[in-house]
């Protein structure tokens, strides 16, 4: 399969905005891990926030968030599931593209991105959005991140049929999204394989300090160099 412009995975996501918020309503408890830590009081960057689930979690944590996604709609979606919460007033939503973010170097003290990366169309886009992330954390600042794995059994037959590609186009799938009303949407994923998320990591120039996988994901703890 080819994969599409960032335009075209921003179109995806902005058409299926509603079903698919709703289909995302609690936070990772490895999120909430993370959080809890980090310092009272931090400034974290949601990268790729979606619906808010993450950044709300992390506001009533007691973090200042600022939660970045590229579909206007999801962020709609998160800022009124905020309207009217003590935690509200303590995130700050924009839209922007991950890979370009509009915030100061060392403006924030730590930084997640949640499967996001499996979205970005190429590899130089995923390093491109991890460098910016390290660009904005302060010295030392500490990022987590997640992925979608290869070697899911739900994509078998995928994997099978891809195996002799090349490693960079392996993992790109389609995988579909049906609209309440019937109609099928596919959406664009590279699964990663093991090895794949610290090369990019490294590459990034951020300093891995611990990759683990859980059912389906593959997870990195990362941090900017002091």
């Amino acid at each position: 399969m080819a994969a599409p412009t960032k335009a075209e995975v921003r179109a995806t996501y902005e058409r299926i905005a509603e079903p698919f918020a709703a289909s995302r309503a609690e936070p990772w408890p490895e999120v909430l891990s993370f959080s809890t830590s980090l310092p009272p009081d931090a400034r974290v960057l949601d990268a790729g926030c979606g619906n808010g689930r993450h950044a709300r979690a992390l506001a009533a944590a007691g973090h200042r968030v600022v939660a970045v996604d590229f579909a206007r709609n999801l962020l709609v979606i998160g800022r009124r599931g905020s309207r009217g919460r003590i935690w509200g007033k303590s995130i700050l939503w924009v839209q922007a593209d991950a890979a370009v973010l509009p915030l100061r170097d060392g403006s924030v003290d730590a930084a997640i991105c949640v499967a996001v990366l499996h979205h970005l169309p190429s590899a130089e886009e995923r390093v491109r959005a991890l460098r910016e992330l390290g660009r904005v954390l302060v010295s030392r600042g500490r990022l987590f991140v997640s992925v979608w794995a290869f070697d899911q059994p739900r994509f078998r037959k995928a994997i099978e049929a891809r195996r002799g590609l090349p490693a960079d186009v392996r993992g790109d799938v389609e995988v579909p999204w049906t609209m309440p009303d019937g109609i099928v949407i596919p959406r664009y994923y590279h699964l990663f394989q093991e090895g794949e998320l610290e090369e990019l990591v490294i590459e990034s120039g951020l300093h891995g300090e611990r990759f683990f996988r859980g059912p389906g994901n593959l997870y990195a703890e990362a941090s900017s160099h002091g």
